[in-house]
Formats: structure tokens, C-alpha cells, sequence
């Protein structure tokens, strides 16, 4: 069955953290059932997206966080007949919603059935181990977020589900689980290095000021970008990680490259500078950021890896480049 292109589809995450019976009652009051599609797991999501895209739906809509809008990008085809994405922000993080979206899902999905102004946003896509995705980091964060997910695969059923279903579930299995762990390498002097090398086209530093960023010290293909010492490595297309955190601030300033940011600061540093941190202002001598198009990075250990919010398991070495593709979303104005 062919479908109208200006028809859309929404593709329904049940196990997101704010999709409830709720929820999808409000969006079957919205959208009709035909074109609403509820995945119960990854490998359904795959095959939703394929009768999704075989149809000809012209937009399909993300109902979920992070992982589920990541699932879409990497589903949809290499042509320019690609679907539109849109966002509904009910996940956990909510990372590319912050960029495109009003905050409230219901508010957006009835805007967009009831045709008020939307335009379309083209975000650069990065390239790892044949996924595409916007944001990704190696270290501390990604430690961070497997403590949560064990934590939460362990008690998230139980009394404790309420403290562990929102960002206060990072705070608990950050001072429960992450924090003993680092306290226990730097006990043992255990220090995590990485060398990143220049893969691409000519990369450059940036260094903040009054005014954001300006461009310093150029780096050669083939050449080191950095070698030493980390808490984490992080990169990306898109400004925000989690709950409206803008770790990546000069991510889309240069249309042309990502931004990398190589951070050897202290987990202490980093609690005392979480506000600045958390509003993508903060300054420190040991906060590297470069803007680059493709890197190899090799870690002195295998760390761990999260892709767009969801664990990878861990890496000693990784290519991340950009994607052929970008994708378009449905941005509410």
C-alpha cells in the first residue's frame, strides 16, 4: 500500500522512560492507528522502520529518546528520498530534541496534525564502526552511564524505580558506583592516556573567550592532535548530551568539521564547574577542543563506549569520521 508523502508515521518506543498507556492513548486521540507503529524491541524497530519506508511515509516520527531517533537515522535509505525525522522528546536524555523540538511532545505532535509552521534542520551525521549517530564519548561519561543502566536493570522494577527513572538516577549510580571506581585508580595511580591522530583534512583548535571560540593552532593531516592523559573523550554534531547539557558547545560552528573535545580534568573539577560545564561556558586548562572531520583515536586500555546515550561496551581503539548522510528533522518554530 503506497501512502501520500505529506502523510506521516510514528514509531512508538514502549520502553522509554515517559511512554506510558498514557501517552500512547493521547497519540492514538492524534494520529490515526494506521500510521502509528509501537516497536516492542530493537529488531521490531527494524522492521517497522522497513514497512515505514517500503510505504512512502514522507515524515516518521521518533516517539523516545536518543536510541530510538538513532535507530530511525541508521534504518532510513541512502537516497534523497529519505523520510523527514521528527522528535517526540520522551526519553531520557533527549539529547537532538533540545535542538529541534518545544520540550513537550504532545504540544508538537498536535501542532504538526494540526499544520502550524515547522522547517526542516540538516544535522551532519559522524561515522563509527559503520553506525551513524550525532554524539558518542569514551571515558568517564560512558562509565557513568553503564553504572546507571546496571543500576537500573537491577532495582528500576522495584521501590527505587521513581529514583532512578530521572537525571537523579545519573547522581545516584555516579556517587554509588563511578565515584569508588575513579577513587580506586587514582589510589593506584592508574591513568587512562589516548592518542589522537589526524585523519582528515586539516583540523584546528579552539580556544574559548569572552566572545566563545576562535580558531588557534592548526594541525596537519597524519598529525597528533593530542596525546595524554583523559577522563573522557567526547564528540559530535550536536551541542547537547543529556538533559540539556551543552557538553559539546562549538559542535555545527564549522559546518565542515565535528567538534572533539579531550577532557583531562578532575571528576572533583568537574563537579565544582558543573554549571558552567552544564551551560557549555566552562574554561580549564586541561579541557582540550579541536574541530576535525576524521580521527583515530587509541586508548592505553579499553574504555568504556556510549553512543548516543546508550552503552557500547568498551573500545581501545576507534575511527570517527562524518557520514556520507546527513539527516533532515522536523524543527517547530
Amino acid at each position: 500500500m503506497s501512502i501520500a508523502p505529506e502523510q506521516f508515521a510514528v514509531l512508538v518506543n514502549p520502553n522509554a522512560r515517559r511512554v506510558d498507556d498514557d501517552v500512547k492513548q493521547r497519540i492514538a486521540d492524534l494520529v490515526d492507528p494506521e500510521h502509528v507503529y509501537v516497536s516492542e524491541h530493537e529488531d521490531d524497530a527494524s522492521r517497522l522502520l522497513d514497512e515505514i519506508v517500503e510505504k512512502g511515509y514522507g515524515t516518521v516520527f521518533a516517539a523516545g529518546g536518543d536510541g530510538t531517533v538513532t535507530t530511525v537515522i541508521n534504518q532510513l535509505p541512502d537516497d534523497d528520498d529519505s523520510p523527514r525525522v521528527g522528535i517526540l522528546k520522551l526519553g531520557t536524555g533527549n539529547a537532538m530534541a533540545e535542538i529541534v523540538s518545544s520540550g513537550k511532545p504532545m504540544v508538537d505532535l498536535r501542532a504538526y496534525t494540526s499544520n502550524f509552521p515547522t522547517d526542516d534542520y540538516e544535522l551532519p551525521l559522524l561515522e563509527c564502526e559503520g553506525t551513524r549517530f550525532a554524539f558518542a564519548g569514551l571515558g568517564i561519561d560512558a562509565f557513568i552511564l553503564n553504572d546507571y543502566r546496571d543500576l537500573k536493570d537491577r532495582y528500576g522494577s522495584g521501590p527505587f524505580k521513581p529514583l532512578l527513572q530521572n537525571v537523579m538516577g545519573y547522581f545516584v549510580a555516579t556517587f554509588t558506583r563511578t565515584v569508588p571506581r575513579l577513587v580506586s585508580r587514582w589510589l593506584r595511580r592508574k591513568k587512562i592516556t589516548v592518542k589522537v591522530v589526524n585523519l582528515g583534512k586539516e583540523a584546528y583548535r579552539v580556544e574559548t573567550d569572552s566572545k566563545g571560540g576562535r580558531e588557534t593552532e592548526r594541525i596537519a593531516p597524519g598529525e597528533v592532535i593530542y596525546e595524554g592523559s583523559i577522563q573522557t573523550v567526547l564528540f559530535g554534531t550536536c551541542p547537547y548530551f543529556g538533559y540539556a547539557m551543552k557538553t559539546l558547545p562549538f559542535a555545527g560552528v564549522d559546518p565542515d568539521r565535528f567538534h572533539l573535545r579531550v577532557c583531562d580534568v578532575s571528576f572533583a573539577g568537574l563537579l565544582w564547574s558543573l554549571r558552567s560545564l552544564w551551560r557549555g561556558t566552562m574554561r580549564h586548562k586541561r579541557m582540550h577542543d579541536f574541530q576535525a572531520d576524521r580521527v583515530l583515536l587509541q586508548f592505553s586500555e579499553p574504555v568504556p563506549y556510549q553512543l548516543a546515550g546508550e552503552a557500547m561496551g568498551y573500545r581501545k581503539e576507534v575511527t570517527v569520521g562524518f557520514s556520507k548522510r546527513s539527516v533532515d528533522l522536523v524543527r517547530f518554530i
